[in-house]
Order: C-alpha cells, then structure tokens, then sequence
C-alpha cells in the first residue's frame, strides 16, 4: 500500500495524492491536535449513542466486535458492554493511547487494508468516519466482509455530502495536504457495499446546514413555527429521516 493516492478537497477538486505513511503522519498529527483541544466532540458522542442504539438492537451480548478506525479508543470502550472488542488504527499514537486507557481492549496499530485480521470471526464491525479517508474504499468494504461471520453486521457512517457541502465554511479548517477525503452519496455508498452486504436500515442524524434549501428548512422563524405541530425532537426526527442529518449511518448484513 505504498502507492501515493488522489485526494480531494471539500470542492471536489483534485489535489496532492498522498502515500500511506503520509496518511499515518496525518492522523498522528490529528489526533495530537484533537488531544490538545478536545479528544471527543459533542458531535461525536451524539453519533456515537446512535451507533450503540443501533448495537443494542441487535440483540447481541457476547458478540465479538472490530472497531474498525478506532482512533483512541473511547468507542471501542462503550462497545465492551455487547462483548469482547478489537480495534484497528493506522495512527500509532492513537493506539498507544487507547492501550494505556484501555487495557481490557485488544488494539492494534496498522493499516485495514493490509493488516491480517481474523477472518469470519466478528459479528459486528463497526466503523465510524473512515471509509471517505481510506484510499481503497472498495478494498476497505471487502476487509470489513472477510472478518464478520456470514450473517454479521457492518455499521458504518460517514459525514453526508448533502449536508456537508451546505455547511457554513467557517466550520472547516484547513487540512494538510496529506488528507484523503472523499465522501458517497447514499447511492453510491449502497452500490459499494452491494457486493458483500444488503442494506438494512439507513439513517441520519444531527441535522444542520445554512445554504441552499438547508437555508430554509433549518431557519428558525420556519422551525419555530413547525414545533407549533410537532415538538422539537420529532421534528429533529422527521428531518434525520428524510436525510438532513450531517452525519450518515448505515446498517449493513453480510451475505452468507
């Protein structure tokens, strides 16, 4: 996986196509720079209930989990209560990290793509905000199938594009270089799970954006108005349903 990639901005454009160390020098820095602001974002805890929501609803108590991207560690920590936990990340120091806070917890610290993983041994893999930063997405899908049983679950989110690129821009800082980031429309993130999963159940959650039509429909004089009919988490829900949500979440059964 030494092979230098295309990156893209925000714009779509295309950029610097970084190799796999320089993606690793990436998310070493990232995480550094998080640690030193906030290691886990309100955001991220929001998605993160949902996911153990969605975990819960299985049924499953003694499952065997991958945390696939578990950067350090604190979700791979939640999902102890279904079972016994993996968690793979390409950062070194995100994995030290996590081993030192989480000692209960298997990690290991290298690339999906090319680390040998236990094969057909998961019943759940999770993986949250990774799949548009790895530079084979295809391949990364196929990694995710080849470690669940036939039958298991694959969890996966994204941030979603419709949303995204109706954000305000003084959300975003400016990233290296080195960051690979490319986001799927649902479609498209269906047709590349189509080849080893079948989609269950597809949502969104935290509803947000300030351009175009999220202009309106996120307004509050039209917002305060339609809680009159239906009270703000309702409505929150009728919007995450419809897709509105900035982060996108996907569950996903392996085909035996």
């Amino acid at each position: 996986m030494t092979e230098a990639v295309r990156s893209t901005t925000k714009a779509g454009s295309e950029a610097y196509r970084p190799t796999i160390d320089e993606q690793r020098q990436f998310w070493d820095w990232h995480w550094q720079h998080w640690q030193e602001r906030k290691a886990v974002s309100d955001w991220a805890l929001l998605r993160g209930e949902r996911v153990l929501d969605i975990v819960r609803s299985l049924g499953l108590h003694t499952a065997n989990i991958l945390d696939l991207g578990c950067g350090i560690g604190w979700f791979s920590d939640k999902l102890t209560q279904f079972g016994r936990v993996t968690g793979i990340d390409l950062c070194a120091d995100a994995i030290a990290k996590a081993r030192a806070t989480y000692p209960h917890i298997t990690f290991i610290a290298g690339n999906a793509l090319d680390t040998a993983l236990p094969q057909g041994r998961f019943d759940v893999v999770v993986s949250q905000e990774v799949l548009p930063h790895v530079e084979n997405q295809p391949r990364y899908v196929e990694v995710a199938a080849n470690a669940l049983r036939p039958g298991g679950y694959f969890i996966v989110t994204m941030c979603n594009k419709f949303v995204l690129e109706r954000l305000g821009s003084s959300m975003w800082e400016a990233w290296p270089r080195e960051h690979i980031e490319r986001f799927l429309p649902l479609r498209n993130l269906k047709t590349l799970l189509r080849p080893h999963f079948r989609v269950l159940r597809a949502t969104t959650v935290l509803p947000l954006g300030d351009a175009g039509i999220l202009r309106l429909l996120n307004s509050h004089k039209l917002n305060k108005a339609l809680e009159t009919v239906l009270p703000g988490r309702s409505l929150e829900a009728l919007k995450e349903r419809a897709g509105l949500g900035l982060f996108r979440i996907v569950l996903a059964q392996r085909i035996s």
